[in-house]
Parts: C-alpha cells; structure tokens; sequence
C-alpha cells in the first residue's frame, strides 16, 4: 500500500483547522497539533499528485464554512480506490460533499450509513463512480473514492462547518493550514465576511500581499496565484459583533434563525478543593496520541492550586486496574508523575474502566472519550466529572456532556492553555438554566464561551420576530433571567441557519447515540449531514440510485421517479419468491440427509459422472450425482412434521448411541514472522516487556495481535492475552472485517460476552451482510441467549441476500434448528414457517469463514476413501457434502457428512485469489470443527490462521473416526 503524501497534506487543511479552531489562544506558544491522517491509494507506484486547490470560506460572527475543492492527478498506469480518512475537533462538521463529473459538480446525498456502505462496494464491483463520505468514531471521517482514473484527474469538493475559537483580545480567529506538500498548478482562496467592514479584519500571517476590500454587504479578501507554493498556515483576526447576531434562513417549509447573544456577566465562583481525587488515565492503545506534555503542564498547574490532597490512580484500557495510590503535598506530585510517565499504552477502550475504584470527592479523567470494547457508552458518575480531552481525533460533546451532568467540567487541550483550563477546573461559571419562546420553538443552545460568555441558539421561528427568555443558574446559586429579541429585518444574509440548527441538536442527541439513533438518522438525513447514522454519497447513474433506492439530487430527481416505481414492483417480487425458494432448497437437503450412502471403498467412477461432476450444474445439494450401481436410491422427502417435534433430531437416541466415536486433531498453525520466532523464545516473566519491544512496529499489524495474543493464551496469561487482542478494536476505526476477526477470536477464547458487543457493533456497521446476524447469533448462544440466537439467524434464514452468499440460508438453518433441538427449555418458534423447522444432525461438520470481502477461499474436505470434497466434486461417494462457492464474500463455506465411516478426514484451505480494489495482505481464516453436530454430544473446535498468497495451501487438522 502506498500513501500519497499529496493528498495526505491537502487533509491537514481539515485537520489542522481542526486543532487551530478549538479555541487555542494567540498568547498560547503551543504550535498547532496537527493529528494523523491516513490515505490509503491501494497499488500506487506514484504518490497522486494535488494539482488544484480552491477554497471559499463564509464567516457569520462565529461560524465559519469552508469549501474546498480539491483537483487529484493520477500518474499511474492503473485506476485506484483512494480512502482517505481524516478527523476533526469538537465543534467541527462536514455539511457538504460533491463530485466532478464532465466538468458539474453532483452533490451528494444522505442515506442510512450501512446502507451507503453496502451501496459503494457494490457498485464498485461493477465499475462504475461512486463516492462516499461517512462518520466513523468521534469527529473522525472516512472519505471513499472510486475510481481516480489512470493518469487522470478526479475533483472532489468537501464543505466543513465550525464555530471559530476567541482570541485574547475578543477577536475571532480563522486559520487556513496550507501545508500541501508541493507546487500548486493553480490556488485561489475568497473569504468573505458579511456584515463586517474591512478594517475589521486583518491578517496576521501568510497570504503575503493579500489585503481586504469592502464589497456590497461586507469584507471580502481574494487570491489567485498559478504555480504557486502557499506558506504552510495563514491567520486572520476578525473583530466580533458587539450585540446580538442573527441570520435566518427558509428550509423545507420551516424558517430557522440562528443568534449568537451576549452572555449575562456573571463572575465565577470558585470550587471547594477535593481532598480525595480519583484520577483515570486512559491507557489504552489510542492514549499514545494523546499530547501528554499538555495533560502534565495541566497537572503540574492543578495540583500547584490544590496544595495537598490524596490520589487515587485507575489505568483504564480494555478493562480497569489500579494504579496506585499517591500523596501530593504542597503541589509535589512527582511521585505520580513517574508512575504516568511510565505507563505502557496497550488494548483497546473499555469505559467502563473510566468508573473510579474507591471514594472520592471528584474524578479527573484524561481520555479521547471514544469508547471501542465492551462497554462503549459512558458511564454515569455521582460525583463531579472533570474531563480533559488532548487528542485531536476524540469525542468532546460525549466527555463534555458527561462531565455537565455530574456538575463538573470538560476541558479540551487542544483549544485551551493550561492556566485557563485550570482556572475551568477550580471554578465554576454560569449555566443556562432554560430557554424558552412564544414566538419561537425547537430551540438548543450551545456551550457558552469560555472567555466572553456569547451564547449561541437556534430554533425555528413561528413568527416574525420572538422573544428569547434565557434563564441563567448563578454560580453561587440563584436564577438570573435574560430577554432578547430575534427577527425581523437586521439579519445578515447568509444561508447557513438550517445546518447551524441541526448541528446544534446533532450536539445534544450525539453522548447518547444508542438511545438517539433514528432522531441522528433523520436530521442527517433531512440536513444532509454526516452522523454516526448516516453518510453522504455520490452515484453516476440514475439507474444506480433507483436500483439501491436512494433519492438522488434534484437534477436525476424526475427520471428517478419514472424508474422507481417499477422497480418497487419488482422488489416485492423478489421478496415474496425468497421464501418459496429456500423452503424448496430445505428439501432438498432433508432430501439429502434421509438417503443412505454406501461406506465401502469407493469404485471406479463411471465416465458420465465424471463429465456431470466437470459440468458443475448442480442444483441445491448437487442429488444428479451419478451412484455405482450399489448406491441406495435416494429416500423420499420426508413428510411435514408437527410444529411441536419438527425441530427435534429424528432418532436422537438411536443416533447418539449408532455414532461413531470421533475426535478433532488441529495442526498447531506457526507464524513464521521474526516477531513471532522471538517471543517463542523468550522467557514467561519478560514475554509481555518484549510485545511491547516488538509492538511500535506493527501498530497496523491485525496479525501481530492475534500471533501474540494466541501465544499468550498458550502461556496461561488470557488477562494479557485479552488486552493485547482488544488492539484490534482501535486499529481501524469501524473496519468490520476487523471487528469480525476479533469477535471470532474472542469466541475461540471462550469470551462470548466480550464477543457479543463486538458483534452487535458490526451488525450496526453491516446489517446487509448476512454474516453480521449469523456471528451474532452464534455468539448470543455461546451466552445462553438462545432465544435472541435463533431469532438472529432466522433473519439470516429469510432476508434475501445479493448473490455473492450463496448457501448461507441453509447453513444458518442448520444452525438454528440446531440450537431449537439441544436447548435445555422450549424455545419460542412461533414466528419461523414450520417448513424450516427440522434438526439434521451431523457426524462431522466443518465451516471456513475469512475476513476479506471480494475473495475465494476454498475448503476441502479429503475422507479415508482419499476423495476430496470441494467446489468442484461437492458430493462425495459417502455422502459428504459441500455448500456452493463462496467467491465473493466472506463465507461461510461447509462440508457436512451425516454418517462418517471410520478412517481419516484430512481438513485444507486454499486461498484461490481475489478481486479486491485495494491491496489485500494476509487474509485471516477463521475454521470450526465440529463432532455429533445437533445432538447433546457436540464437539467443537476453533483454528485462526492466515494465508498469504494466491494458491497457498494449509492443513487445519483432521477428524479421526472410529480408531
């Protein structure tokens, strides 16, 4: 994988704004924190080169909107995937997106996240342009580009709404990070500030020569330069209104206002000194990137305040442990400062490790506030939070509610100096109490100022002009109450309201997004806005949009009228027919298990079976295999059952008792990597000192942590092994694949309740991927949940899948009635068609499952006769059968045989290749064996391991019957 230096510099303009617009004040020396952005352009020999840039700002008092128009140039002689992924601070948000194609800009539009997902690699598939934009953890972002055409150009356009930081002097502060890495082919910038005159704004640094001009309805500034090398950052002061703001906007029927107010006045009251604190420090993986010389500069001036107190130390990562205990006497805190500084940063996040674990009088949290293992919401604290965010991809209006509701504070670093964090430690300001309207509803407020106590409100007027009442709660108690009014002629022209309204309310809806998920959904939807729930996206044609069923702009809006109504008559067709259809495959695999196959040694295959095995038109479980004359005819389907036995194993006992004896042998699987070879080697009680040796190198590694972590288990150390494995949820944020892996390593390790909201995660992120309900709910019943396990694949059972998942019906159908058949108490089946209700218990069963999407990875299956089950000769002699070829997905694919005759069943893998559009490494295999499958003797057994390359066999091991 190649990564474009290019295009990763033209992302510190979103980046680095980012940091600079959280509030850092020109007094702060601090240089600005310019966080890691990753673009990924799969097969690149040359880096893309940034040939354009454009950008226009819009300045409303605080709010700025930017839009940046970005020209790539390809000069490879092949068309790339690029991702780029890239985050912004608190208070940021992307509110527009859009496309070139032949030279007009197509505006993206919103859809429902997994959705959008599904959409994009599906239409990759085909070939043809889409683009798609969605949120990921925190403020973080994921921009995904297909195709940048060989030796080629591709223009995108991202648009990023923000409330400007205060400078000392009241001004606000716009800064322009214009490090792109190289010679620009051709750069213009225009900001323009309404209302303001131009000797109200002036430009500190960069943007030599530039200067500000009155234009009708405000100050505007110009640049335009060809083969041009702008300064790495550009600054400009613009002087604030004095009074109240207002602008107004119509939208969809409803007039919205947003205002920035003058705040009350009030002076703060300091807080009494906590003579017991609980300090929580995120140690997790993630907390390396947090700036720490800041999180100490903020420690040394607190406890400087404080004098004396005691300190109760949690690290906190993929669960809690106690870091000590330390006495600070007169500001001398040196002995925890060590114990900080030596800590290693490893696991992922569980927050419930943020609840301190003694008594306290408050609890200081230092963390990023993006939650990724086990617990991944907030836990609610009883004593005062003070929450310090240092990192620049983090979830500030999660820790920033948080601390609000126990009556603390949040502090962000990266916007703030460490004196004024103090002082926002040790005191307390005014709180907005209420805000109310005759004239006005659907009303939200932001944080006021830190320094000028503005406040910023939105609503939707319901008449010309209204009356704002603000109450304020006093810091040493009492109400104060507040009047203003809004509307009428003396707005400013800016359309920038509506969004203004719908981040505001994203802001207080986004802590609790579990609980808020459809009202997230619905305001990015309807304000086109990137949310956890929903992305942006870009098609070509407008048969795209109709076929996935998404509204595209205005400009495909008529002809996308016309072809949907047929095509919803077709989708219901589609889904009516699905059921009919796995009903009728169903029978054929009862069909299949009620005949007897001969167990002899197998005779010479007849030529026109072989020309019928070479022929592959082999329906359903493939029953026009031609038989040696001894074989049985096949038994008749048998006849329907009763619902209250249709689940219950046919001869269970006679089964159990006619099974052959059968155990599972794996081939101990060895990475070869030089990592690997020297942990081997290393001694018990210096293992976890050498990982950490090992592990800066390998930070991207999903292979790394699950060698390790299996070594580990092998050590008899699964609290280590656990913490090393959780890695895998901060690798990649939101990578399903990688998500999946871990849940089914957690599995392996017999942690199902881990694995659970592993797996519930990736069904949010994948629900149009039948593997997502089908881990799930193998995982549900690995906790007892059987229930919600049999209604979780049933779904895998009755929604219709693209073609890519073959056959995965009938393995979660086996599965489900399975779990119906072995259940210690009745299961609720009322709601499955009773045609779908037979258990089919198994000798030997075998599922292979991977984690890369778009590649072939075949299972064989080779029984004492020496024949090999696999793709290609999917029935055995003895019966064994194979599920279609996965070609395209991710699996599974099984190999299932009613009646083992004794000998040795030899179990292989081989990777046969991929159609990827971006460059794969090793692909991660997840295999389980299984014994008496369906009945009370069931055995199982898990393998993880890798292939490489294309053609690359493994041995998994092998089941020994009868000897």
């Amino acid at each position: 994988m190649k990564i474009s230096k290019a295009l990763a510099l033209t992302a510190l303009f979103f980046a680095a704004q980012a940091a600079s617009t959280q509030g850092l004040l020109i007094s702060d020396p601090s240089p600005v924190v310019v966080p890691p952005i990753i673009l990924r352009a799969p097969a690149a020999a040359q880096p893309l080169r940034l040939a354009r840039v454009s950008i226009d700002v819009l300045v409303v008092g605080r709010l700025a909107k930017s839009t940046v128009e970005m020209t790539f140039h390809n000069p490879n002689a092949r068309l790339l995937e690029g991702e780029l992924q890239f985050p912004l601070l608190d208070g940021q948000e992307v509110s527009g997106f859009a496309l070139d194609f032949d030279g007009k800009w197509r505006p993206a539009v919103p859809v429902d996240k997994a959705r959008g997902q599904e959409v994009f690699e599906e239409v990759t598939r085909t070939r043809v342009d889409p683009a798609l934009l969605e949120a990921t953890q925190g403020n973080n972002y994921k921009l995904r580009i297909y195709p940048i055409p060989a030796q080629g150009d591709r223009k995108v356009s991202l648009t990023i709404s923000e409330h400007l930081p205060e400078r000392r002097d009241g001004t606000a502060l716009l800064r322009l990070p214009l490090a792109f890495g190289e010679r620009l082919g051709s750069f213009d910038l225009r900001i323009q500030a309404p209302g303001l005159q131009a000797d109200a704004a002036r430009v500190l640094r960069g943007l030599s020569a530039a200067r500000w001009e009155n234009r009708a309805g405000g100050a505007t500034l110009e640049v335009h330069r060809r083969d041009y090398s702008p300064e790495r950052l550009a600054e400009v002061s613009l002087s604030p209104h004095t009074g109240p703001l207002l602008t107004v906007e119509e939208f969809d029927g409803k007039r919205y206002f947003y205002a920035e107010l003058p705040g009350p006045g009030m002076s703060r009251a300091a807080r009494p000194k906590p003579g017991q604190l609980a300090l929580v420090w995120d140690a997790s993986g993630s907390g390396a990137n947090r700036e720490h010389g800041r999180e100490f500069a903020l420690l040394d001036a607190y406890f400087k305040a404080l004098g004396n107190c005691r300190v109760r130390l949690t690290l906190a990562r993929d669960s809690a442990e106690d870091g000590g205990s330390f006495v600070v006497k007169g500001g001398d805190w040196s002995a925890l400062r060590a114990r900080l500084e030596q800590v290693s940063y490893d696991g992922a996040t569980n927050m419930a490790a943020f609840r301190p674990q003694a008594a306290a009088d408050a609890v200081l949290l230092f963390s990023d506030g993006l939650g990724n293992f086990s617990a991944q919401a907030m836990p609610d604290f009883d004593l005062p939070l003070f929450a310090v965010s240092a990192a620049a991809a983090a979830d500030g209006e999660r820790l920033r509610q948080a601390a609000t509701r126990s009556g603390g504070a949040f502090v962000d670093l990266l916007a703030t100096s460490p004196a004024v964090a103090v002082t926002a430690l040790r005191s307390i300001g005014p709180g907005l109490a209420s805000l109310r309207s005759n004239g006005a509803r659907e009303l939200v407020a932001a944080p006021p100022d830190q320094e000028s106590g503005r406040l910023a409100v939105a609503g939707v007027l319901t008449e010309p002009t209204a009356v704002i009442d603000l109450e304020w709660r006093k810091p040493g108690g009492g109400i104060e109450r507040q009047q203003v009014r809004v509307g009428g002629t003396n707005t400013l022209p800016a359309s920038i309201a509506a969004q203004a309204w719908a981040r505001l309310r994203l802001q207080q809806l986004l802590p609790e997004r579990a609980i808020h998920r459809a009202a997230i959904a619905r305001l990015g939807k309807s304000f086109g806005l990137v949310t956890p729930g929903t992305s942006l996206i870009v098609l070509d044609r407008v048969e795209d949009y109709v076929r996935h069923e998404i509204p595209p702009p205005a400009e495909l809006r008529a002809d996308y009228e016309r072809l949907a109504a047929s095509r919803r008559q077709q989708v219901e067709r589609d889904r009516a027919s699905h059921l009919e259809d796995i009903v009728r495959r169903f029978k054929e695999k009862q069909a299949w298990w009620e005949r007897e196959f001969p167990k002899g040694e197998r005779p010479q295959v007849r030529q026109e079976a072989k020309v019928a095995a070479a022929a592959g038109a082999a329906p359903g479980m493939m029953m026009e295999r031609s038989q040696p004359a001894s074989a049985a005819p096949p038994a008749p389907a048998a006849a329907p059952m009763s619902r209250m036995d249709a689940a219950a194993p046919a001869s269970k006992a006679k089964m159990a008792d006619e099974a052959p004896v059968a155990r599972i042998q794996l081939k101990k699987w060895l990475p070869d990597a030089p990592y690997a070879e020297r942990l081997r080697k290393t001694e018990a009680e210096q293992l976890y000192r050498v990982y950490l040796d090992e592990r800066p190198a390998y930070l991207n590694s999903t292979a790394f942590f699950l060698d390790v972590a299996d070594l580990f288990f092998e050590r008899g150390r699964p609290e280590l092994a656990l913490r090393i494995l959780s890695n895998l949820a901060e690798m990649d944020l939101e990578n399903r694949q990688i998500l999946r892996i871990l849940g089914y390593r957690l599995l392996q390790a017999r942690r199902a309740d881990l694995a659970v909201p592993v797996l519930q995660r990736v069904l949010e992120l994948a629900p149009n991927e039948p593997q997502s309900w089908r881990d799930l709910g193998l995982a549900q019943a690995e906790t007892g949940d059987r229930q919600q396990a049999v209604e979780s694949l049933y779904q895998v059972v009755t929604r219709p899948w693209h073609n890519r998942f073959p056959d995965i019906e009938l393995v979660a159908l086996a599965e489900m009635n399975a779990l119906i058949a072995t259940a210690p108490s009745g299961i609720d089946t009322s709601a499955i068609d009773p045609r779908l209700l037979r258990n089919l218990p198994l000798d030997l069963r075998v599922l292979l499952a991977w984690d890369a999407d778009n590649t072939d990875i075949d299972l064989w299956v080779t029984d004492p006769n020496g024949e090999k089950a696999y793709y290609g000769n999917r029935l055995s002699y003895q019966g064994g059968a194979m599920s279609r070829d996965f070609t395209g997905g991710y699996g599974p694919e099984e190999f299932s045989l009613k009646k083992a005759k004794p000998g040795r069943y030899l179990v292989q893998a081989q990777f046969y290749g991929h159609r990827q559009q971006v460059v794969a490494g090793a692909t991660t295999l997840s295999l389980r064996l299984y014994t008496a499958f369906g009945t009370a003797a069931q055995k199982e057994e898990w393998l993880t391991l890798r292939l490489k390359g294309q053609s690359e066999v493994v041995t998994v091991g092998e089941f020994v019957v009868g000897q």
